[in-house]
């Protein structure tokens, strides 16, 4: 199931899984199963072409990422996200290069400890998107 409430319980899971805290305004969407959440994302940052995007998941599901995919373009109608991981989040980069996202460039120091990696990803570069073969 898919759900964007209780979006600071939402974005409280994301933020530990990757170690930052959000703070309003933002809003969130999350994949629920068994009753607990496997994947969410935070919005925030929006600047009418582009959100910037938090994703932290135990396991990805093609519904969340094109539901996620319809957010960003159809409501939001920007026409790309923005998206920071660690440097040192192999398993992430491998997420972001999947749903189609290019790396943009290094922030020295982000997250304190760790240099974060930029991606950003366009409307018509999605996979999973509404220009995707079969969706």
């Amino acid at each position: 199931m898919i759900v964007t409430e209780p979006r600071d319980d939402i974005a409280a899971w994301v933020g530990a899984k990757i170690g930052v805290t959000f703070h309003p305004p933002f809003t969130a969407m999350a994949q629920i199963e068994g009753g607990r959440i496997i994947a969410a994302y935070v919005f925030n940052v929006w600047t009418e072409h582009d959100v910037e995007v938090s994703l932290a998941a135990d396991r990805l599901s093609a519904t969340l990422m094109r539901a996620v995919f319809r957010y960003v373009v159809d409501q939001l109608e920007c026409r790309r996200a923005t998206f920071r991981t660690r440097a040192d989040n192999l398993p992430a980069q491998k997420a972001l290069d999947r749903l189609g996202a290019r790396l943009e460039g290094r922030q020295r120091g982000y997250f304190g400890d760790c240099d974060a990696l930029l991606y950003g990803i366009l409307k018509e570069d999605f996979p999973y998107g509404l220009y995707a073969k079969g969706a």
